[in-house]
């Protein structure tokens, strides 16, 4: 809020100046169409906050780039299309590596209560970014995070062949033995079978591509 009365003056003045620009709070961008135009501007902006409002200005975020190289909101620009920024991506990951702990004593339905509840505030903001393979790669990853939790549970090969068999596996694919505590394991086919789409909707995993081709009103 005090961002916002504050630099409600840096507005008027962009406005005057006639520059495009997005800010929230104390974090904003300025687009120009050459790097020289965005030097002479970043000089200018930089002596108005100083002199002009009296604010401190951070030299080391400060400065000129192109604007796929521009994290803004945890969001960057490519090829004209919004995208999940590399960091906000790596932090996701670290969360759901977090969440999907093979050591933690939940069932897989606890474990997903905790996950889709997290999911559903990250899918809420970042839904609006474009492209749409980032997303059917999330989910792919993610499910075989969650076939590495699941074959951790059941612990015993046999009982890996018991659900084989339940998946209508032929006999000489059902009676396999996985290696129940290898990452490697989830790559296995016939591991992917028995862990399907089909198996994952049954246990209420949420998919990231489902919610973002929903409408927003849904």
């Amino acid at each position: 809020m005090i961002s916002n009365i504050v630099l409600n003056e840096l507005e008027q003045e962009l406005e005057k100046r006639g520059l495009r620009y997005c800010r929230w709070a104390d974090d904003f961008v300025i687009l120009l169409k050459s790097e020289r135009a965005a030097k002479r501007v970043l000089k200018g902006v930089t002596i108005y906050l100083k002199e002009h409002l009296g604010l401190p200005v951070n030299e080391e975020k400060s400065g000129v780039t192109v604007i796929k190289d521009v994290t803004f909101l945890d969001f960057q620009i490519l090829r004209g299309k919004l995208r999940v920024s590399n960091k906000a991506r790596i932090k996701l990951k670290r969360k759901i590596r977090e969440l999907t702990r093979r050591n933690k004593p939940l069932s897989m339905y606890q474990l997903l209560q905790d996950f889709n509840s997290y999911m559903r505030g990250w899918i809420a903001y970042f839904r609006i970014q474009e492209f749409k393979y980032l997303f059917r790669n999330l989910d792919a990853w993610i499910r075989s995070r969650l076939r590495s939790v699941q074959l951790k549970k059941w612990k015993s090969p046999m009982r890996f062949q018991h659900y084989a068999i339940k998946a209508c596996l032929p006999p000489d694919q059902s009676r396999i033995w996985v290696k129940m505590n290898k990452w490697q394991s989830t790559t296995r086919k016939e591991v992917r079978i028995v862990m399907n789409l089909e198996w994952f909707m049954r246990q209420g995993l949420i998919f990231l591509h489902d919610y973002t081709n929903a409408t927003l009103k849904a």
